[in-house]
């Protein structure tokens, strides 16, 4: 081959070895997972408490964008949600759910995801409260899987209300772009944040937990790695039904279920810790193969939530 002929191949290859690297981390490779079981989760209580899901808005994306492995081709529904938890004393909401403004929110985020993201709200958080009685003063708190921008929207809207993160988060709060959002509405209008205390001993494989009404009915636990103060919430309901709220830490179910992480475009985007949003992943795996009653709740996964109650109903 002539001189011309190698040039042209290696440009080729410059161009094309990016290509196919970058193409890799879209195939399925499941997170290998210990032969080894889990410490066991306590026996839920029997406490009248209810759960519901309170959809406010949604973006339409490609499956294999949200976990390692799905297909590029398949649609995905994004969902925007608060969780509601009726409680003897007060509801408390998981997550903040899409404000009024979070069309304009977007904004706030990194410009590939401004680019990528077509965000369409059905009803703002405090908007779908209040169409069934419920006002920011009816709330007992707000407690957050995490501080981004899709999971803090909705506090622009209820003001006053506590809202509750680790001392991890609220460190990652004061200067991460990822909680640009949350600063700008904490300008605006102060938020009353609080610290979230691992008071509690082990819960389950989880070394520390935070019992927050004091009745093992929503019990959080910390599960960093999207972020360093990222939280999990159980939610153990009179029914023996069990919910474990995950934030951010897998996009789509199938994350748990293989268990897989994202792409690599997607976690570069998004975590923070890659190694420990694999660990954390292993370790949901294998607590949802030993705990066959319990749901593990991806924030966005609208195909979960469809098997929860939507607000104003509830699972009890």
């Amino acid at each position: 081959m002539g001189k011309k002929t190698w040039i042209a191949l290696g440009g080729a290859a410059v161009v094309l070895l990016p290509l196919l690297s970058l193409g890799w981390t879209f195939v399925k490779r499941p997170l290998a997972v210990p032969a080894a079981s889990v410490a066991p989760l306590p026996s839920p209580p029997a406490v009248d408490v209810g759960l519901s899901v309170l959809p406010t808005a949604r973006i339409a994306t490609q499956h294999g964008f949200s976990v390692r492995g799905a297909p590029l081709t398949a649609p995905l529904t994004s969902a925007m949600v608060a969780f509601v938890v009726s409680h003897p004393e007060g509801r408390l909401l998981i997550d903040a759910g899409m404000g009024r403004n979070g069309v304009a929110h977007v904004d706030t985020t990194p410009r590939l995801m401004q680019l990528i993201v077509e965000l369409e709200v059905s009803r703002g958080t405090a908007d779908a409260l209040a169409d069934h009685g419920v006002g920011p003063e009816d709330l007992h708190g707000v407690l957050l899987t995490h501080s981004h921008w899709d999971h803090v929207s909705g506090l622009e809207d209820l003001p006053g209300v506590p809202v509750w993160a680790t001392a991890e988060e609220m460190a990652y709060i004061e200067d991460d772009e990822g909680a640009l959002l949350y600063r700008q509405i904490d300008a605006a209008e102060p938020v009353d944040l609080r610290e979230l205390r691992f008071a509690g001993g082990a819960y389950g494989p989880f070394p520390r937990s935070a019992d927050i009404f004091g009745d093992g009915t929503v019990v959080a636990v910390p599960m960093p790695g999207h972020t360093p103060g990222s939280v999990g919430v159980f939610v153990n309901l009179p029914s023996g039904r069990r919910y474990l709220f995950i934030g951010d830490t897998a996009w789509a179910r199938e994350g748990v279920d293989w268990p897989a992480e994202k792409p690599w475009l997607s976690r570069r985007m998004v975590d923070l810790d890659a190694e420990g949003v694999r660990a954390q992943l292993v370790l949901l795996h294998q607590l949802q193969v030993q705990h066959p009653e319990l749901l593990v709740v991806p924030a966005h996964d609208e195909r979960v939530h469809q098997g929860i109650a939507r607000f104003p109903d509830m699972e009890r």
